[in-house]
């Protein structure tokens, strides 16, 4: 039998409850199959950019400088979260045919953890306005126009990822690449997270974030029959996810340069950006952009509880149980 919603519940609420739950569901799933991809690729010695390479320093045959597979002493637990999508990457193999197989193998759940949350509005804009009889293909239309989108990014996160790392390494081998540090005092993978760290500050602080930000806070009207509810579906999801890219692409890009800890950095990333949504839209500026909603979300929340647990301790202080005859 279906099960009967809350008494009280009002429609926008039960539309909710069907939207946000399965694409919860599907998130953890995403996040835990991520983490069985990362321990696979530990266990084997592969890596999203290639095979190990001849000189590490570890036993597992990475280049010097370059990030390196955990050793075993380390546990299985750091095993994992210290995996690297571009470790034991030689320099040229950057682009390698292996390389850009494992990370498509990895990308599908990487973009499901970290992105299906932010689809929620938009699945539940087209499903409140799409006929019963055409709410599931509406849905699949907007989700499929949806990952092309991030796909394609995808794979120019990867060439940008891979050309930071490749730039760096090529610099720190040219006899005139004196353009950075040594290597021995600032290692190759440290300056490449450097380099990204500066364009995510920059694009996180420029208007043009803050315009993909307001943009993706648009639902445009669906077309209700026929055709052009398709073509509706897919605009919105295609331009939906280019909005969203354009707001997430340098955050995105960190974690796939982290030497060690890359799915702590991931996590790191992905609460930020499910953050930053629940701010309003605001005019474009050059201004820093912080997640001030969503702290004050949880600070709220955080009183909240506070002032429960007391009301509960007062309540127990003043309620004595009953002494047995």
């Amino acid at each position: 039998m279906r099960s009967q919603a809350p008494s009280g519940a009002t429609p926008e609420a039960r539309h909710r409850r069907r939207i946000r739950g399965p694409v919860l569901a599907v998130t953890a799933i995403a996040w835990a199959a991520t983490l069985a991809i990362h321990a696979l690729m530990s266990g084997s010695g592969h890596s999203m950019h290639g095979a190990p390479g001849p000189h590490d320093m570890r036993g597992m045959h990475a280049m010097h400088g370059m990030p390196g597979m955990p050793g075993p002493e380390n546990g299985p637990i750091l095993v994992i979260l210290e995996t690297h999508p571009a470790d034991a990457m030689a320099p040229g193999d950057a682009f390698s045919a292996e390389s850009l197989w494992m990370f498509l193998v990895s990308w599908p759940f990487m973009l499901t953890a970290m992105m299906a949350p932010l689809l929620i509005p938009a699945l539940r804009h087209v499903y409140v306005r799409s006929l019963p009889s055409r709410r599931r293909r509406t849905l699949a239309l907007l989700t499929a126009a949806y990952a092309a989108i991030w796909s394609a990014g995808g794979l120019i996160l990867f060439v940008l990822a891979g050309a930071i790392l490749a730039i760096r390494r090529w610099l720190s081998l040219s006899p005139n690449g004196t353009f950075f540090p040594d290597s021995a005092v600032f290692p190759d993978d440290m300056v490449a997270l450097a380099i990204g760290v500066v364009v995510a500050v920059a694009w996180q602080f420029s208007p043009l974030k803050q315009r993909c930000l307001n943009r993706h806070h648009a639902h445009p009207p669906m077309a209700a029959f026929g055709r052009d509810a398709d073509v509706a579906a897919l605009r919105f999801g295609g331009m939906h996810a280019f909005w969203c890219l354009g707001s997430c692409w340098a955050l995105m890009l960190l974690p796939l340069l982290f030497d060690r800890w890359h799915l702590v950095a991931m996590a790191v990333v992905t609460l930020w950006i499910w953050a930053e949504v629940l701010d309003p839209p605001v005019a474009p500026a050059w201004r820093p952009r912080l997640p001030v909603t969503a702290a004050r979300l949880v600070s709220a929340a955080a009183r909240q509880r506070s002032v429960t647990q007391l009301c509960w301790a007062i309540r127990g202080d003043r309620v004595t149980p009953p002494t047995p005859s």
